[in-house]
């Protein structure tokens, strides 16, 4: 640790994810600490300030704080299972008072003031992580970026240099965006270190190289530690032409607004076909991340015979470094010609508008929605079509669809191949937006959710259990809200989407025969209701 922050876990820090590793549709803008696979580890302040914000929330970072310190940065706690007395004695009269279950909310400035060192919360599973962790942010308060923790707090025993995996090339046009079909990959010889080239030398010519395009790189490698059994994502990749930089690409900060545009950054192809994480050495210009550097966009116009010296340089935080030196030699048999592989009137560009409307409904696209060209497809009518589900989208598409007329609009929702929608209904219209493309229609839900209890019998009339859960489900739409009331009380819930559990956590002085009810309510109003009079044991079982 550095000597100015205190650990952040009650226990020997150890990393799972690194700060900037590529994940779906986002970058890792954190990093992860092991709990042993526990719950219920002690979360520590890294430095003296103020708790300024409380999030608790289904999805996501869970449940989440915020703690801001008087040098300019905030440290942010992840996944937590509970939080420390202090901050539930704040929370819990403004979940009572307003029956928020979920909520985000900004905390007075030295409301909640915590030392450097201070307990403020137990680690958990919360939200949509994928087993019980520490997620750990560190954010500059002006700007609101992510940093790399790494560069600031910690310190982490680092022995080896990344390793490559293969090198990959393209052909690009002037705005950086790959021309189909136009790759090949060379791997990496371990024992040899270098790559599987004979005289270490690329050859192209005309027919891969068309007269408007570039030669483009990118490479596959992880980043190992102390062991080469446990791997983490790059932080630092430049291409060398001739001593010269042409590319330069830092994970030391990511804003938050730009973090899925981690789809431009890696070949998302080759990501979600194989799995594979190539990072790009190279740019398009609908590409705005602030990691790179100012040089051009990564592509190489070589001359007929000339044999350029390249090298990729590959340095983790620790500044070891990996050298990938190759050369390259394009070679003319032919006058090479232009390829134009998108236009206007049949590609989506980019950094265009698109409406398209009948009397079926709409659909809007806003500008730098797409990644890349991508080929138009679209129609509208009683089902909704646009692109592929598998292209990814930066924005959310606006969609405007023909209410059924034989069922109430508010029984109505728009759905997608991932599933149903967040759906409002104006006049005969149906509206929502998507974060993915493809096909979409009306359906129809008037059947309420189904709650079955869980960790107890239906027919217990003494439970012993300090955490009542149910599990909720709905066939067609999501959970909107879910209440407990406890001889008329309301009282928090908490949401376990994964394992579509509430839980109930009851105080100790609940131990009469009361009243309980609970109401869940999916997004088309429909709502399920589980009542009983229960006694609830004073005896604290698990």
């Amino acid at each position: 640790m550095h000597p100015d922050y205190a650990s952040p876990l009650g226990t020997s820090l150890e990393l799972s994810a690194t700060f900037g590793d590529i994940r779906p549709n986002h970058f890792h803008m954190g990093v992860d600490f092991r709990t042993a696979g526990r719950e219920g580890i002690s979360i520590h302040s890294v430095r003296e300030g103020y708790i300024s914000r409380i999030k608790v929330s289904r999805t996501g970072y869970g449940n989440v704080l915020y703690v801001r310190h008087p040098n300019g940065y905030t440290s942010i706690y992840a996944h937590c299972s509970e939080f420390a007395d202090f901050v539930v004695a704040y929370l819990f009269p403004i979940q009572l008072r307003n029956h928020w279950n979920e909520l985000d909310i900004e905390v007075p400035k030295n409301k909640l003031r915590v030392k450097k060192g201070q307990f403020i919360a137990y680690s958990g599973n919360s939200g949509n992580s994928t087993g019980p962790h520490l997620h750990f942010e560190f954010r500059d308060n002006e700007t609101e970026h992510a940093l790399n923790p790494l560069l600031y707090l910690f310190q982490v025993d680092d022995s080896l240099a990344p390793i490559p995996q293969s090198l990959k090339m393209y052909c690009i046009d002037e705005q950086g965006y790959m021309f189909p079909g136009k790759e090949k990959i060379f791997p990496w010889d371990a024992k040899k270190r270098e790559l599987k080239l004979k005289s270490n030398l690329i050859t192209v010519d005309e027919t891969f190289l068309p007269s408007n395009a570039y030669v483009a790189f990118a490479i596959a490698a992880s980043d190992p530690m102390l062991s080469k059994d446990r791997t983490f994502g790059l932080y630092d990749n430049q291409l060398i032409v001739a001593g010269d930089t042409v590319f330069h690409c830092c994970l030391d900060h990511v804003s938050f607004d730009d973090s899925r545009y981690v789809n431009s950054y890696k070949d998302y192809v080759a990501y979600k076909s194989q799995n594979t994480k190539f990072h790009k050495l190279f740019r398009n210009s609908a590409n705005p991340l602030s990691i790179y550097n100012d040089f051009n966009h990564g592509g190489i116009r070589p001359i007929d015979r000339d044999t350029l010296h390249l090298e990729v340089i590959l340095s983790d935080a620790n500044k070891h470094q990996t050298h990938i030196p190759f050369q390259l030699l394009y070679t003319e048999n032919a006058v090479p010609k232009p390829l134009t592989f998108y236009q206007p009137k049949t590609h989506f560009i980019p950094d265009s508008f698109y409406r398209f409307s009948n009397q079926y409904g709409s659909i809007e696209i806003e500008p730098f929605t797409f990644y890349e060209p991508v080929q138009k497809s679209y129609s509208i009518g009683k089902k909704l079509v646009i692109g592929n589900s598998s292209t990814p989208i930066q924005r959310m598409i606006h969609l405007k669809m023909e209410a059924l007329k034989t069922v109430s609009i508010d029984k109505q929702f728009i759905k997608s191949s991932k599933g149903s929608l967040a759906t409002t209904a104006k006049g005969n219209f149906l509206f929502a937006d998507s974060k993915n493309l493809g096909e979409f229609s009306v359906q129809v839900d008037t059947v309420a959710p189904i709650i079955k209890a869980h960790n107890f019998k239906e027919s217990d009339t003494l439970i012993g259990r300090q955490k009542l859960s149910w599990k909720i489900t709905d066939s067609q739409t999501e959970i909107m809200r879910y209440d407990i009331f406890v001889e008329g009380i309301w009282f928090p819930l908490e949401y376990d989407l994964k394992n579509d559990l509430i839980t109930f956590k009851r105080n100790r002085f609940q131990i009469n025969e009361q009243h309980i009810e609970l109401r869940v309510t999916d997004s088309c109003g429909n709502t399920a209701f589980w009542c009983n009079s229960v006694c609830l044991s004073p005896s604290d079982q698990p």
